[in-house]
């Protein structure tokens, strides 16, 4: 391991301080935002930017349910290979070729591909979501109801869904995850990126996740 941060997860959202202050980690954002300055991050250095699209970084720091100076999307690590150990607080740059599943990732960001009953899904790895989320209510079926939750994401701002617990299958190992049930907004996100599912950080707290982003290979175990 040639460099490491300590990582904290607030209010859902993967996070990490840094001399300008406190950065959101967001494997789920293609660019960089924040105010026109560069930043050193895991031996990379970064350029934010103030826009992404129609959405000015301004707007979405206002709507954080705490103080944040930027967010750091996969644009910074394009070239890195990392090590997620969010359970420990820890993510490490990575100087070895990893063991795992080669997937295109979309726009950037990884994916990886497991199973819900008889469905198999699509899912992006997004430490910039709390829940994970379906896209389709139809798989939800093969989940236990949990009712509603409250959550909040960096690009959508605050929102309620419905929740099930599921058995996340990939390849011989599984684990129980909850998710929410992706809003007529997110869906129409995922349905753009052509995603089945969003693991959030409850995800990566149940595991330890290795992403080479230049290949675009991802290795896990899982709790």
């Amino acid at each position: 391991m040639s460099e490491s941060i300590e990582v904290v997860i607030r209010e859902g959202i993967l996070c990490a301080d840094f001399n300008e202050g406190c950065l959101i980690i967001d494997t789920g954002s293609p660019i960089s935002l924040g105010p026109d300055i560069p930043v050193r991050v895991l031996g990379s250095v970064v350029q934010l930017n103030s826009n992404f699209g129609n959405c000015a970084w301004t707007e979405i720091q206002q709507s954080l349910p705490f103080d944040a100076v930027g967010l750091i999307g996969v644009d910074a690590f394009s070239d890195a290979v990392l090590g997620f150990d969010v359970a420990n607080n820890t993510i490490a740059r990575l100087d070895v070729l990893i063991d795992g599943d080669e997937t295109p990732f979309v726009m950037g960001s990884p994916v990886i591909h497991c199973q819900i009953g008889e469905d198999r899904l699509s899912c992006v790895l997004d430490t910039g979501a709390g829940l994970s989320y379906l896209r389709s209510d139809e798989t939800a079926v093969f989940g236990q109801a949990l009712g509603r939750q409250h959550d909040f994401h960096p690009m959508l701002g605050k929102f309620e869904v419905e929740t099930v617990a599921c058995m996340l299958v990939m390849g011989d190992q599984s684990l129980t995850e909850t998710f929410g049930i992706a809003t007529a907004e997110l869906r129409q996100l995922m349905n753009t990126a052509n995603i089945d599912a969003i693991l959030g950080t409850t995800f990566f707290q149940q595991s330890l996740i290795e992403i080479d982003f230049q290949n675009e290979i991802v290795g896990m175990t899982l709790d």
